[in-house]
């Protein structure tokens, strides 16, 4: 008898153990194919790389542990307090990887949607710079003095995005104080003739210059002219420089702050 029940528990444990190989097998071509599906689908998709990498990895982990807790169930282990340590240890490793996760999270919003790409100069969350490498995690600038910056994915989501690369052409507006004795139209044909004499300033659409505020001093001029994104800050330089040699070869005064103190001495 004790022979008979040895035999059959044998057989089946065999039964269980044949089961679970069949099915381990099976769901290893199953996560191919699916794995195979996903390459083939995304490869024609306009979904950035480094998404489809990381949605191809969970995918695979997730089918893993289905397919592990279908295996163990076949040789007849008990699943129930397996499942639950996990969905504990998941929400223990969720809280403790709550920011990285956030960050995680903004990474794919950001290349999804792409509000700027490597390459752009951005202006976000009190840091500006040229984008090197966007990741799932992080950011990574380096600013015109040739610092290195790395910024979280979730600072940048969570606060306004200035992409200064986007548009092909950019404005520079420069503002310019003259004189109320000062011939402003004297003012205006000098300083046209500045963004004539440059050929990263574009003439389409035409420089401007117009009056734009009545100080106590002195009046304020709106100077604005446009250039390709790239060319921004040589030609920004370029005005501040030549505005003031030639205001001062026109003899065109550029006011500055001044006070006069008048005393009183009683004899």
């Amino acid at each position: 008898m004790d022979t008979s029940y040895m035999l059959d528990k044998a057989q089946v444990v065999g039964e269980r153990v044949l089961a679970a190989a069949v099915i381990f097998i099976i769901g290893l071509i199953v996560i191919k194919l699916v794995l195979m599906f996903i390459d083939k689908a995304s490869a024609g998709s306009r979904l950035d790389k480094i998404v489809v990498g990381y949605l191809r990895v969970c995918v695979k982990a997730v089918l893993f542990i289905i397919l592990a807790v279908i295996v163990l169930s076949t040789l007849g282990v008990s699943v129930v307090s397996l499942v639950a340590l996990l969905s504990a240890a998941a929400a223990a490793i969720a809280l403790a990887l709550q920011n990285s996760l956030s960050n995680l999270a903004a990474g794919i919003l950001i290349i999804v949607n792409k509000p700027f790409e490597a390459g752009d100069f951005i202006e976000s969350a009190g840091q500006s710079g040229v984008v090197d490498e966007i990741h799932l995690f992080n950011c990574r600038l380096h600013t015109l003095d040739n610092k290195y910056v790395v910024v979280p994915n979730n600072t940048l989501i969570g606060n306004v995005i200035v992409n200064c690369s986007h548009a092909e052409a950019r404005r520079v507006d420069v503002k310019v104080n003259i004189g109320y004795g000062d011939d402003i139209d004297r003012a205006r044909r000098v300083l046209l003739e500045i963004a004539a004499a440059n050929a990263k300033i574009l003439q389409a659409p035409a420089p401007f210059v117009g009056v734009a505020a009545h100080k106590d001093a002195s009046v304020e001029l709106d100077f604005r002219t446009w250039c390709a994104s790239e060319d921004y800050w040589p030609v920004f330089y370029y005005l501040q420089e030549e505005v003031l040699r030639r205001f001062r070869q026109e003899n065109i005064s550029i006011p500055y702050p001044q006070l006069d103190v008048h005393i009183d001495r009683e004899v």
